[in-house]
C-alpha cells in the first residue's frame, strides 16, 4: 500500500467522519428545532389560555355588573310603582273613611283601642266628619272619654291616654302603613301575573 492509498484511506476516513459529524449535527439540530417548536407552541397555548382566561374574567365581571345594574333598575322601578300605588291608595282613604263599611266598623275598633289604652280618661282624636259617629260608638262605660276634632289627624281616629303616654293610632293611613309590606307583595305578584 502506497502513500497514495494511505492518503485515499485517510481522506475516506475523514469524509466518513465529516459525514458522521454532519449527520449527528443535523440530528441534534432537528431535535433542538423540534423541542423549540414544541416549547414555543406550549408557550403560545399558555399565553392564549391566560389571555382567554383574563378576557373571560373581564366578560364575567361585566356581565355581573350589568346584572346588578339591571336588578337595581328593576328594584327602583318597582319601588316607584309601589309609591304610585300607595299614593293613589292614600288619596282614596278619606272617601273610604266616609263609607258605610268603615263607619259600621267604628264601634268594635273604638272598643279595642280604648281597651288597649286601659283608662277611662282618654282622648279620641279624629276628623270632624267622624266626631259624631265616634261619640255614638263610644262604649257606655267610657263617658269621660273626650272626642277632639283634629283636622290634620288623617282618616280615622287615634286614642290617647289622658297623660299622653299611650296612643293607639287607628287611622286608615297607619293601617295602610302597617300592611304596606303585605300589600306590596300582593301588588308585585299581581303585576307578575299580568306580564
Amino acid at each position: 500500500m502506497g502513500l497514495e492509498h494511505l492518503l485515499e484511506a485517510l481522506e475516506r476516513d475523514a469524509d466518513a467522519q465529516v459525514e458522521q459529524t454532519l449527520a449527528q449535527a443535523r440530528a441534534e439540530a432537528d431535535r433542538i428545532t423540534t423541542e423549540s417548536a414544541a416549547a414555543l407552541e406550549q408557550r403560545c397555548r399558555e399565553t392564549t389560555s391566560a389571555r382567554d382566561s383574563a378576557r373571560m374574567q373581564e366578560v364575567e365581571h361585566a356581565v355581573t355588573l350589568a346584572r346588578r345594574e339591571a336588578r337595581r333598575s328593576i328594584l327602583e322601578a318597582r319601588e316607584r310603582l309601589l309609591e304610585r300605588v300607595f299614593t293613589a291608595a292614600r288619596a282614596e282613604l278619606p272617601a273610604a273613611a266616609a263609607g258605610p263599611a268603615y263607619r259600621a266598623s267604628l264601634p268594635a275598633a273604638l272598643s279595642g283601642a280604648l281597651a288597649a289604652v286601659g283608662s277611662d280618661q282618654a282622648v279620641i282624636h279624629c276628623p270632624e266628619t267622624l266626631a259624631l259617629d265616634l261619640e255614638r260608638a263610644r262604649p257606655r262605660g267610657h263617658k269621660a272619654v273626650a272626642v277632639v276634632v283634629d283636622a290634620a289627624g288623617g282618616s280615622g281616629f287615634r286614642v290617647a291616654s289622658a297623660d299622653g303616654a299611650v296612643e293607639i293610632d287607628d287611622t286608615l293611613e297607619s293601617r295602610l302603613d302597617r300592611l304596606r309590606s303585605i300589600l306590596a307583595r300582593r301588588v308585585l305578584a299581581q303585576l307578575e301575573l299580568e306580564t
